[in-house]
């Protein structure tokens, strides 16, 4: 039976800063208890919501289902040498220091003293000589990170020179070492590792050394995951969490509102948004995660292939619409030179052409003829009818290329909406360098590692074959692309823009990917729970970093009364925490804002705004998918089935 929770009454909240320098008061439903109540900086428990599965939480075994949260949770477990990829220097972490020689062809990485694994044993250079060694032989189970190895970086081998020391040597110039691989690839442990010659196998719980160790799985239901009191950050601020896979957005929101969940780890439906605002027991925190979503082509399939028809199919559809529609403006339409806008690696000029006049008078100077039923047809005789998969548990993501699939209709470009169970997605996607797949176009969406990746461009878009991993995005092919991003592999990170701009042009010339926006990061969760959360930036919300006593002890100050933010305060390079200032915070919400939920509207009807159903009567929902209901309690690991 779903627990429900019920708070009534209401309360004068004061925030006293100061970083501010000033009172500022709101008033708000209590938090529980009379009088002013802070919310809580540690917690004994916290049930969090993640839309998937992600098997046994290694590098090797994860599936990506709770996209784009995959690297976050991952993070929970394990940890890097540095922290956090979304920046060029990133924090120190596990290392601490890596310093290279005169070209940048090998590294020394210094460890920290008197690391361990969750499991008491030491944590040494031979960990790390073991890891890198490990990805580069198994490079084939681990594309989401083996690539920082056997690809670009290209590692060969290394040494350890005494048990903090080891040096690491790469056949190429690898300026980027601190942020790829340093601070993207899972440090994992020899002594759990050694014997398994295929990584995809192993079942065993995981054993990292991050701040939280996995105990218990359910499989596609839930993780129980226990605080490492000896994590190298310190000992988490909540003794447990318990992460609930609710596929379905609309049930992981409404078991927030009953209090059956905590905190839900992806973005609030524009539709709730208001509701959130409107004062209650469910607080609303913005925290930048590099978001993207956008709508790949297959361009080795003609006549998808063409760039002159996916530029004019981009031409053709009017980004700003799409995001009043399906985000009620809440993100920025997406660019033509792909790269999320705030990255330090976009373009200088980001934005997308609207035309469909132009659009329309491509095609028709290149042949494509329209038929009776206003359809065109390419040169080769080819209807332009073709098929874009979506996620079936991504109803905004269905929305927008249904919307897609409107405005491109009078170009004479005929698209359906074929909605798909994301395993069955991921297999249509399926792909190899030999073989072409008959997959149109689909729908996804990618974490900040895309877009702050300075490798970025290379991985996403070469050319099929041994570099990058383009054959299974959109099989995009450019001889000069190449040429520009192999170039740029090797280049200091701050001599790259030419080549990066460069590379961003061509993008946007040809469109192998049309981005439709880039999601404002926006989370729920219940302050009476737990008010330490913190915003690390690329990573949202959902990250270590929200559970670690520095950082939350930073960010949320002793000065602080009372919190329920609006604005997480964001993590810098400097201090780790950047707290809310009147003039980083005038652009934004208050630095402390009480906002909450009221009851949802029941009906779920879509009336123009949107065609999200998201907003569901409370006492109708079912926790269907997500195991929400289940209390059972059984160690287990789970099978190749959870995905």
């Amino acid at each position: 039976m779903i627990r429900r929770h019920f708070r009534h009454g209401t309360v004068r909240v004061v925030l006293v800063t100061a970083v501010l320098g000033a009172l500022v008061s709101t008033v708000g439903p209590q938090l529980g208890g009379a009088g002013t109540v802070p919310a809580p900086l540690t917690a004994a428990k916290l049930r969090i919501a993640v839309p998937g599965a992600e098997n046994n939480v290694t590098p090797f075994t994860i599936t990506f289902g709770s996209t784009p949260n995959t690297h976050d949770f991952l993070n929970l477990v394990y940890d890097t040498l540095f922290w956090s990829q979304v920046k060029p220097e990133p924090d120190s972490w596990l290392a601490e220091s890596a310093e290279p020689n005169a070209d940048y062809t090998s590294w020394t990485v210094k460890l920290k003293p008197g690391l361990t694994w969750q499991d008491g044993k030491p944590l040494t250079a031979d960990d790390i000589l073991f890891t890198f060694d490990y990805y580069l032989t198994y490079k084939g189970s681990a594309g989401r990170y083996s690539h920082h190895v056997a690809d670009v970086p290209p590692y060969t081998s290394g040494e350890v020179l005494d048990p903090l020391t080891v040096r690491l040597d790469f056949s190429a110039p690898a300026p980027q070492f601190r942020s790829l691989p340093g601070a993207d690839l899972a440090i994992i442990p020899k002594h759990q590792w050694e014997g398994i010659t295929d990584p995809k196998t192993m079942t065993d719980l995981p054993i990292g050394s991050g701040p939280y160790q996995v105990v218990e799985i359910q499989p596609d239901q839930l993780y129980r995951l226990k605080a490492n009191p000896n994590h190298v950050m310190g000992k988490p601020t909540v003794d447990e969490l318990e992460l609930v896979v609710v596929k379905d957005p609309a049930a992981a929101f409404a078991a927030l509102q009953t209090g059956d969940i905590d905190m839900v780890a992806n973005n609030v439906p524009p539709e709730l948004r208001d509701e959130f605002a409107g004062g209650g027991d469910v607080a609303m925190l913005k925290g930048s995660k590099f978001e993207s979503t956008q709508m790949f082509f297959n361009a080795r399939k003609e006549p998808l292939s063409d760039p002159i028809l996916r530029k004019a199919i981009s031409m053709s559809t009017d980004l700003q619409a799409i995001v009043d529609t399906v985000l009620l403006g809440q993100g920025v339409p997406g660019s033509d030179t792909f790269i999320h806008p705030d990255s330090p690696w976009a373009a200088p000029t980001p934005g997308h052409e609207y035309d469909p006049a132009a659009a329309v008078k491509s095609l028709d100077d290149a042949g494509y003829v329209a038929g009776a039923d206003g359809v065109r047809s390419s040169p080769a005789g080819t209807k332009l009818e073709f098929s874009i998969l979506v996620n079936s548990f991504a109803p905004g993501d269905i929305r927008a290329a249904q919307l897609v699939a409107e405005q491109t209709l009078a170009l004479g470009v005929k698209f359906t909406v074929e909605s798909l169970d994301p395993a069955t997605l991921r297999e249509r996607r399926a792909s190899t360098v030999d073989a072409v797949p008959e997959y149109d176009a689909y729908v996804s969406t990618l974490e900040a590692h895309a877009h702050v990746d300075p490798d970025a461009l290379y991985y996403f878009f070469h050319s099929p074959g041994a570099k990058g991993f383009g054959v299974s995005v959109s099989g995009f092919t450019n001889a000069s692309f190449d040429g520009v991003v192999e170039g740029a592999t090797i280049i200091p990170l701050d001599e790259r823009a030419d080549e990066l701009n460069t590379a961003e042009e061509i993008l946007a010339d040809e469109i192998p990917g049309m981005s439709l926006w880039y999601r404002t990061g926006e989370y729920a969760y219940r302050p009476a729970a737990y008010g330490g959360w913190v915003s690390d930036p690329g990573h949202g919300i959902f990250t270590k970093r929200s559970f670690l006593p520095d950082t939350v002890a930073a960010a949320h100050p002793p000065e602080v009364v009372a919190v329920a933010v609006t604005e997480a305060p964001a993590v810098t390079e400097a201090s780790a925490v950047e707290p809310a200032t009147a003039a980083t915070e005038a652009a934004v919400a208050p630095a402390a804002t009480v906002v909450a939920a009221t009851p949802a509207d029941s009906s779920g009807e879509d009336n123009g705004g949107s065609a999200l159903p998201w907003v569901v009567g409370i006492g109708a929902v079912g926790i269907a998918g997500g195991g929400l209901l289940m209390r059972s309690r059984r160690k287990t690991a789970p099978t190749d089935d959870d995905d």
